[in-house]
């Protein structure tokens, strides 16, 4: 199924995201499931319950092009160095006579596709225009989901939330409760 995000309610941004999701079961309920939603908007609340585990699927925050010392964590050199304190010493062995990519060079950092397993859900609301200037976000318009651990990428940036890949017992067993002070 191919599904898109609903953008003139979050006015986050302009385009929608296209997203494809799979669904379990045979054909002809896969098929009823289709008909039965089509056109219809899909909730959060209507996929997922306060206390289950999720999967959080999206980019990182973007570094941009950066050095092998902050990339790698590779140790500086002595002042006396020759040619540069923050590049690698060697890219490689004479033989085989080619660099490998686990020599330690500049690149890229961040931006990155990454997948944070087993965030428990804490609380899944609808915004009734009471929750307003929050700090690096502004005001909520929708439905959200207040979920324990980290969440990848900046504020604003959309993710993806699936069922756990590999879900724990333990993770399962933990118990937290929401206390809200105003």
């Amino acid at each position: 199924v191919i599904t898109y995000s609903q953008v003139n309610k979050t006015n986050i941004k302009k385009t929608p995201d296209l997203n494809e999701i799979g669904l379990k079961g045979n054909f002809d309920e896969k098929m009823n499931f289709v008909k039965e939603n089509l056109n219809k908007e899909i909730s959060i609340s209507d996929v997922f319950e306060k206390g289950q585990l999720v999967d959080l699927r999206g980019l990182t925050k973007g570094k941009g092009l950066v050095g092998p010392v902050k990339r790698f964590g590779i140790t500086l050199k002595q002042h006396k160095s020759e040619k540069g304190r923050r590049r690698p010493g060697s890219l490689g062995p004479w033989h085989p006579a080619r660099v490998t990519f686990r020599a330690p060079m500049a690149g890229q950092l961040g931006m990155f596709t990454r997948v944070v397993y087993n965030n428990k859900i804490i609380k899944i609301g609808k915004s009734d225009g009471k929750l307003r200037n929050i700090k690096n976000y502004g005001d909520i318009k929708t439905d959200y989901i207040l979920v324990r651990g980290s969440v990848q990428g900046p504020a604003k940036r959309q993710i993806m939330i699936t069922y756990p890949l590999r879900g724990t017992k333990k993770q399962l067993k933990k118990e937290l409760e929401l206390i809200e002070l105003r």
